[in-house]
């Protein structure tokens, strides 16, 4: 079986933004990479850092990695096939139960 995408159950999508659907499109690619199932941990929903915070907007996504061997070549593929320019991706609250994959659109930059 091919690996693919899985979500947390209460994940909601409410909106998908154009970036969102190349951050969730630079994940699905990434899971052959790694040869693993990637789960999405946070979408649209949760408390965030506001109400303008890039998830509620579909420009977010956060990917779980405790049950990742390497997360940080999981994190290099990502930020490969998005780039840099126009997201931002990091390894948010490493070591801690609550480690994750963050990928977002960056802050200040127009996406179509």
């Amino acid at each position: 079986m091919l690996p693919c995408v899985r979500v947390k159950d209460g994940v909601e999508f409410t909106m998908i933004a154009p970036g969102g659907f190349c951050i969730l499109a630079a994940i699905n690619a990434t899971t052959a990479f790694v040869g693993r199932d990637l789960t999405i941990t946070s979408a649209c929903d949760g408390i965030h850092s506001g109400i303008d915070d890039p998830h509620h907007r579909g420009e977010a996504y956060d990917v779980r990695t405790h049950d990742l061997p390497d997360k940080l070549a999981a994190l290099q593929q990502i930020i490969n096939l998005l780039g840099e320019e126009r997201f931002y991706c990091f390894l948010e609250d490493p070591d801690s139960e609550n480690e994750h994959i963050h990928c977002q659109v960056r802050r200040g930059i127009p996406f179509p």
